[in-house]
């Protein structure tokens, strides 16, 4: 999975200026990732992905940090605990997370509602978990969203697959997401606002098949279920 944000590095600098025009421009600092946080620099978001995903060099005041409970079963999601002012529209935080496109906080309910409501985002057309979004721009983005953390939707995929195991970890009941916490950031995704909505209304298909492709690869002995 990392190679997911290794690609996402990879578009965020083909769309920046080069690193060290950008390292001119604006160093990384707390209020750098603030803005990275906050939508206001795809630029910015260059140049902390080189740092922490191409030179794994990060700044003194990040360091790498493990997954907390709530986040438990979401994969290719890199977590850095971090020093200075860093907010998410104006939330201070202390911990920053990378997924793919996304740069997100992880918040409680009641700070995140805040933010949902402050950046007027709307609930995204998706039954199977909980997503708001507001794009600055409707045809290239980027996309200010917050979202439930995901990882049973990974682990329904898997009891679709195999079936439920009361003795094993994904039984017939996966995990709940922990709904008094929501991830709250920026996608910096080069997508619109159409192409946004067409896979969110099709996110429930994607992950029947999924399960279905899963399912077929066990039968015909190319994959294992999990232990």
């Amino acid at each position: 999975m990392r190679a997911m944000v290794v690609a996402a590095v990879a578009t965020a600098l083909a769309a920046s200026p080069s690193l060290a025009q950008a390292e001119e421009e604006a160093a990384p600092t707390p209020a750098l990732l603030t803005q990275v946080l906050s939508c206001q620099s795809r630029d910015a978001l260059g140049t902390f992905a080189e740092l922490l995903f191409l030179q794994n060099r990060p700044p003194a005041w990040m360091r790498p940090s493990k997954l907390p409970k709530a986040l438990d079963g979401m994969i290719g999601l890199y977590g850095f605990a971090v020093k200075g002012n860093v907010s998410v529209f104006g939330e201070p935080v202390d911990h920053v997370y990378f997924m793919s496109d996304w740069v997100v906080a992880l918040l409680p309910r009641a700070s995140a509602e805040r933010v949902i409501a402050a950046q007027k985002m709307t609930r995204a057309p998706i039954a199977m978990t909980e997503q708001y979004y507001r794009f600055v721009d409707p045809e290239i983005g980027p996309m200010i969203g917050g979202f439930a953390p995901t990882g049973d939707a990974m682990a329904k995929v898997f009891v679709d697959a195999f079936g439920g195991d009361p003795g094993a970890k994904t039984a017939k009941n996966p995990p709940s997401p922990d709904t008094k916490m929501l991830l709250v950031g920026c996608n910096y995704a080069m997508a619109s606002q159409d192409d946004f909505l067409a896979a969110a209304r099709g996110a429930e298909d994607t992950m029947r098949k999924a399960g279905a492709d899963i399912r077929r690869m066990v039968e015909e002995g190319e994959a294992r279920p999990p232990r």
